[in-house]
């Protein structure tokens, strides 16, 4: 999957395709962040300290009837100057929530023109809320 079709499908920029896989009727894509561009995400600051990796999981806007699930490893940082260690932001998703914003939108969208219990059979999913 490209980088073009992750930013015109789902919304996501700045990230880097590296694998995608069908895995029981979804499409599950890997993604990673530059390195390079990391920042503290209390003070902003550059001057940080790579401690680990959490590979999270984000709901996407499906593909037809398929699923999509974007797979991204967070790196967790210790800031030299504000001394806190935290995961960095993901910019396509808000805090502690396990979908895109695109995800977000598509259901807002549907809940407008059909009741929620006939576009929850359209995504495969019981609900977030």
């Amino acid at each position: 999957m490209s980088t073009s079709l992750l930013y015109h499908a789902f919304g996501i920029v700045g990230y880097i395709c590296q694998s995608t896989r069908y895995m029981a009727g979804a499409v599950i894509v890997a993604i990673s962040d530059d390195r390079w561009k990391l920042r503290c995400p209390v003070c902003r600051s550059r001057e940080v300290t790579c401690r680990g990796k959490q590979v999270r999981r984000f709901r996407a806007v499906p593909i037809g009837r398929k699923a999509v699930y974007i797979d991204l490893p967070v790196q967790r940082v210790e800031c030299s100057k504000c001394q806190v260690v935290r995961q960095v932001k993901v910019r396509f998703a808000d805090e502690k929530k396990r979908y895109t914003r695109a995800f977000t939108r598509l259901v807002l969208d549907l809940s407008r023109y059909r009741p929620a219990r006939r576009w929850r059979g359209i995504l495969g999913w019981a609900g977030i809320w």
